[in-house]
């Protein structure tokens, strides 16, 4: 799970703190965080619950952890820079055994 905008930035409103908990009752208690002030999402861990619902192994899942808000002078970050954004691709490939990977 690659770089993204981090639990610690990543400040959203009550509309979405209401759809995960109509939708998602489950998972959001893991996955949003609130104080006096705000409420955050934690993607990564909403994703890493999401691939092992799916069936793939947590010990098979890397998460980064980079925030990408915190870390501007290495990510671009949409939310924090006001929507100027720049380009980072990420590569995912599955290796078949039986054949060699190029």
């Amino acid at each position: 799970i690659g770089p993204s905008i981090g639990p610690c930035c990543y400040e959203v409103g009550g509309d979405v703190v209401d759809g995960l908990h109509d939708r998602h009752s489950d998972i959001a208690g893991r996955v949003i965080t609130t104080d006096a002030h705000a409420a955050h999402l934690d993607l990564w861990t909403a994703n890493l619950l999401q691939l092992t619902a799916a069936g793939v192994r947590e010990d098979r899942i890397e998460v980064a952890g980079l925030c990408t808000s915190c870390h501007r002078d290495v990510f671009y970050s949409h939310r924090a820079e006001d929507e100027r954004t720049g380009r980072f691709a990420s590569l995912i490939m599955l290796h078949d055994k039986t054949h060699r990977a190029y």
